[in-house]
């Protein structure tokens, strides 16, 4: 887990105060890892994506880019993102499965937006790591 944590805060240039958060937000639906400490994410990161896409549609909201938030929180932008990022290995995929999916890596970029809400509980941070992640206009 500690490794995975790390690359991924090394990727995204923001360290998690709790880093469980992290570890679900790479956690796929499906992934024999349902739980770390007190956290509990039985459906892998879809809490935290659902929560992410929300976070992502506010900030570009925010800055005011109504024609671009399409183009830039489309699934095929946020896999393209994501691959470009290397998030791909750090994402827990369902057993069997050795290929990351456009859904999963989509689903697992919108995760780390949301995990980086609950963590920081700041849109400026969510911002700036929206930005190291290539996902602004």
């Amino acid at each position: 887990m500690v490794d995975r944590v790390q690359r991924l805060q090394d990727i995204i240039g923001y360290s998690f105060e709790d880093p469980s958060i992290a570890f679900e937000a790479v956690s796929a639906a499906g992934a024999a890892i349902t739980s770390v400490g007190y956290r509990s994410f039985p459906n892998g990161n879809k809490r935290l994506a659902v929560l992410g896409d929300t976070v992502l549609q506010l900030a570009l909201a925010e800055v005011g880019f109504n024609g671009v938030r399409q183009r830039v929180s489309s699934n095929q932008n946020l896999c393209i993102q994501g691959t470009a990022n290397n998030i791909g290995i750090l994402i827990h995929l369902s057993g069997g499965q050795t290929v990351v999916s456009p859904a999963t890596m989509a689903d697992t970029m919108e995760a780390i937006l949301g995990a980086v809400y609950v963590d920081s509980k700041s849109m400026g941070t969510v911002k700036a790591v929206m930005q190291a992640l290539g996902l602004t206009p």
